[in-house]
C-alpha cells in the first residue's frame, strides 16, 4: 500500500474545483494508469448533484480539493460585499482572462468578486436597455453555482435562500 498521508477521513466534507462540495465516500487504492501505478484516491460523491463520483489522488499536487469554507467565513464575505475586488476591464477578452483567473483561485472571496463583477454589469446593462450578454450570464452559472453551494452548506442552508441573501446583500450595498 502506499504511504501517502491523507488529509481527509471517509464521511469528511470537502470542496472540489469542479464537482463543488462533496462527501469523502472511501479511500481506495487503484491503478488508474495501468499496473504498477497504484495510488491512494478518495472516491467523492458530489453534495449537490447526486448521480457522479469523482475520483481524485490523495497526493493532489494540483489541490483540486480542499476544506469547506466556514458559516463564519461565508458570513464574512457577506459582511464585506462592498469591499470585493470587482473586475473592470474594457477589453472584453482581457476581462474574460481576469475572470477566469479569479475562478482558477479556487477560494470562495474571488468567486464572490466574480459574481459582483458580473452581477453589476448584467444589472447596468439591463438598466440602459441593453439585453444580458450570454457570456456574462455562463460566468453568473459557473462561478455562482461554486459559490453558492459552499456557502449554503457552511450556512446550512438551502441554494436558492443564499443566492436571494447574497443579491440582496449587495443591492443594498449599491
Amino acid at each position: 500500500m502506499s504511504s501517502s498521508v491523507q488529509k481527509y477521513e471517509v464521511g469528511d466534507y470537502v470542496m472540489h474545483e469542479s464537482a463543488g462540495v462533496c462527501k469523502v465516500a472511501s479511500i481506495e487504492e487503484c491503478a488508474l494508469q495501468g499496473k504498477g501505478s497504484e495510488k491512494l484516491y478518495y472516491k467523492l460523491l458530489p453534495v449537490y448533484h447526486a448521480d457522479g463520483q469523482i475520483t481524485t489522488p490523495v497526493e493532489d499536487k494540483n489541490h483540486r480539493i480542499r476544506d469547506v469554507k466556514t458559516s463564519e467565513e461565508m458570513q464574512s464575505i457577506l459582511d464585506h460585499v462592498d469591499e470585493l475586488t470587482v473586475v473592470e476591464e474594457r477589453n472584453e477578452r482581457t476581462r474574460q482572462e481576469k475572470i477566469k483567473a479569479q475562478i482558477a483561485l479556487f477560494d470562495p472571496k474571488p468567486l464572490a468578486g466574480v459574481v459582483k463583477t458580473v452581477y453589476l454589469r448584467k444589472k447596468k446593462r439591463l438598466s440602459e436597455g441593453k439585453k444580458a450578454m450570454s457570456v456574462d450570464e455562463r460566468i453568473l452559472q459557473q462561478a455562482g453555482a461554486r459559490l453558492f453551494e459552499e456557502m449554503a452548506f457552511a450556512m446550512k442552508s438551502d441554494l436558492a435562500s443564499v443566492q436571494k441573501n447574497f443579491f440582496a446583500v449587495l443591492d443594498a450595498h449599491l
